[in-house]
């Protein structure tokens, strides 16, 4: 069962990407083959990092016009609706899984979108941008436990 923050979080990144395709006419969310030919052209395991992907900047007039990695960036997004944020993106905070790290640290066609759901605004960053902007940075583990009838 998702934790009350899991869905809303679920919930804003769905806000995020309907406010980016609205004001980026390239963005699209690809289909799980879509995404698995990407995949392949990057050379990346589908099964490890499936997940670590939001969407597509297409860099093309179409997804079947897709052949080299300079047709496309990966997008991974972030969203925050916090008032204090005037313009991004100072002051975001987010959270980033160790494979969405790991991807956007190999690939120079991954890019970082935080959009602000409440200013309707978006920004996107490459590794580079993304490293000089770090204020600080944790590591935090995701646990979760077995059930009961799995013991």
């Amino acid at each position: 069962m998702l934790r009350e923050q899991n869905i809303k979080n679920l919930k804003t990144e769905k806000e995020g990407i309907i406010i980016l395709k609205s004001l980026l006419d390239t963005f699209i969310v690809p289909t799980k083959d879509q995404r698995k030919t990407l995949y392949n052209i990057l050379n990346i395991d589908y099964k490890k990092y499936s997940r670590s992907v939001d969407g597509v900047v297409m860099h093309v007039d179409s997804f079947d016009n897709i052949t080299t990695k300079n047709d496309f960036d990966l997008v991974e997004i972030k969203t925050t609706s916090s008032k204090s944020v005037k313009k991004l993106p100072y002051g975001v905070f987010f959270g980033f899984t160790k494979n969405e790290e790991d991807l956007f640290k190999k690939l120079d066609n991954y890019k970082l979108c935080i959009v602000h759901t409440k200013l309707k605004d978006y920004v996107m960053l490459d590794y580079n941008e993304y490293e000089s902007l770090i204020q600080n940075k944790r590591i935090q583990y995701q646990v979760n436990f077995k059930n009961h009838n799995d013991s």
